[in-house]
């Protein structure tokens, strides 16, 4: 157990130089509370659509699909790396989570109680700003991805993910390494089969370069050009 389980505080812990505890004015008892690293293997589920939420989680390192369960096909919503929040919509509120979220890669949470949470929010202004610019940064990108799934033609959606990807935030991470064709399809509201037609399609016409599972765009304005026009 103890390989996927830890106990730790802000304090002792070896990651909280660049954890959000960094950006806020300091807490003393919420810095010396007792928290859980919890190590996902890749592929395992980090949160299940409907449970109870007895927590917030923060990822460390790695990287987290978070997705809607459909009957057919999910709907993946964003991808989260570390140094971000898992749960955050459910703070208040129904007590249940309403996506699920899966490990592209093996990651590490840190698992902080929810009253905790509420109480840092009351306490701790600066918390509470940075708490109200990541429901903002978060509304915008719903939505923009509202807009996508039923507004724009494939070609649209496509060039939408693409460029979503390419942001710097991803750079690092060599992130189509971490995604499958499916997971394309589930990003842009599209069949894999679609997804693979219209991949080949921008790489005949050097909008982008594949190369395996890597995707390079080639000609970026093209590429914005698609996607602004849907």
């Amino acid at each position: 157990m103890d390989q996927y389980l830890t106990k730790t505080n802000c304090i002792n812990c070896k990651r909280s130089s660049t954890c959000f505890t960094q950006r806020i004015d300091y807490c003393k008892d919420f810095f010396f509370l007792e928290k859980a690293h919890i190590n996902f293997k890749k592929g395992e589920t980090i949160i299940k659509e409907g449970t109870f939420v007895s927590s917030i989680y923060f990822v460390l390192e790695g990287l987290v699909k978070v997705y809607l369960e459909g009957p057919n096909k999910n709907v993946i919503i964003k991808i989260i790396k570390s140094n971000d929040f898992l749960g955050l919509t459910s703070l208040f509120g129904d007590n249940t989570y309403y996506f699920s979220a899966t490990a592209l890669s093996d990651t590490t949470i840190c698992s902080i109680d929810l009253d905790v949470i509420k109480r840092l929010l009351s306490e701790n202004c600066k918390f509470t700003q940075e708490i109200v610019k990541w429901y903002c940064g978060n509304y915008n990108l719903m939505f923009t991805k509202c807009f996508n799934l039923g507004q724009k033609q494939l070609n649209g959606k496509l060039a939408s993910i693409l460029l979503y990807l390419n942001e710097d935030k991803f750079k690092s991470e060599n992130i189509y390494s971490h995604l499958t064709r499916k997971d394309l399809a589930e990003l842009s509201g599209m069949a894999p089969e679609s997804v693979a037609r219209i991949l080949s399609k921008f790489n005949d016409d050097k909008i982008i370069k594949l190369k395996g599972k890597k995707v390079e765009i080639l000609n970026m304005e093209l590429l914005k050009s698609i996607d602004k026009n849907g």
